[in-house]
């Protein structure tokens, strides 16, 4: 018997995280239900069909499951959830009732790891300035050259899932890395290829990425001491959260014009006319780092793909352990 499947996102959603593949492997090795509509599932209909699940699928606006969901589903295996962060969609509960959860969150990981290699090469070689200079009917800039990746030295925030991609993606540049997360091991380091550091070593460096989850622990974790270390000259990327760091003080510094910084996220957007949105030291976009068309359309498929390798009782991917709980953003 197929198991029975849930695939609560609407139409225009599904449209966005469902690939062609991930349709027919649901079709070949599920019994899938699916919301034929444009609407989200509701809170209440999750409710009434749960009782039979045996698998669950969500994404960006499917109703959270609650505890009272799970005790009205004995048969439910299998959630996923085709996004982002997972803490607040599933109770912690589920672990005890033997459920097993996958996020696709490490695939939008992979998204975010080329945003940041992206905009590292972008202000490493001045093409936002070169580009300003044509669009105001200039050519070449006398004073602005640009500099290469190879052989350069980056510190890195947090060994989290997006911090593992990008240090993948910066391998064949024979970056040296310094990296930063209090979890990590001597030898999970030398397997990473990076060095051990402290934060201090790593506010040092000429590159500065943050990768840090948003978690009580690492609230502020980057302070105003820390960011006032950041080199003249240099680059820092915040591709995480903006609560991780003192946004005040990073702001003021940018504004000195001492080094320069993409950020894609925010405590609080910089309102229209905020000094930030004019700097040409500073690279801004609206919390984008782990969007794509392609990244987005995979979610499903490698939820899906790694449920049929637990079946088979092989090796998981996207699979999180009540072991990582405390940690999960």
């Amino acid at each position: 018997m197929k198991m029975k499947a849930y695939v609560l996102p609407s139409q225009p959603q599904l449209q966005k995280v469902c690939s062609a593949q991930c349709r027919e492997w649901l079709e070949e090795h599920f019994h899938p239900i699916w919301n034929e509509t444009d609407q989200e599932i509701t809170e209440d209909q999750l409710m009434d069909m749960i009782a039979d699940a045996e698998v669950v699928l969500t994404s960006w606006g499917s109703p959270n499951i609650s505890e009272e969901m799970l005790a009205r589903a004995p048969k439910l295996r299998y959630y996923g959830h085709a996004a982002g962060t997972i803490k607040k969609r599933i109770p912690k509960q589920a672990f005890a009732q033997g459920i097993s959860v996958f996020s696709a969150a490490p695939r939008i990981a992979w998204s975010v790891g080329e945003y940041c290699l992206s905009v590292l090469l972008t202000m490493l070689r001045r093409l936002p300035q070169y580009e300003a200079n044509i669009r105001n009917g200039g050519w070449k800039l006398s004073q602005v050259r640009g500099n290469e990746l190879f052989g350069k030295t980056i510190g890195i925030v947090s060994v989290s899932s997006t911090g593992r991609a990008f240090i993948q993606l910066l391998k064949p540049f024979q970056v040296n890395i310094l990296l930063y997360d209090p979890y990590l091991t001597e030898q999970r380091a030398e397997e990473l290829g990076v060095r051990r550091a402290t934060l201090e070593e790593v506010m040092d460096c000429p590159i500065i990425s943050v990768h840090a989850p948003s978690i009580p622990a690492t609230d502020n974790l980057v302070n105003a001491d820390l960011i006032r270390r950041i080199p003249d000259g240099a680059i820092f990327i915040n591709s995480s959260r903006g609560a991780v760091l003192d946004e005040a003080v990073l702001f003021s510094e940018l504004l000195t014009g001492r080094f320069s910084a993409a950020l894609d996220v925010f405590v609080k957007s910089p309102r229209q006319g905020s000094p930030i949105r004019k700097l040409n030291n500073v690279l801004l976009t609206p919390h984008v780092a782990g969007e794509t068309v392609d990244g987005h359309l995979a979610l499903m498929e490698e939820l899906v793909a790694d449920i049929l390798r637990k079946e088979r009782k092989e090796p998981t991917r996207f699979e999180v352990y009540e072991r990582m709980w405390d940690m999960l953003a």
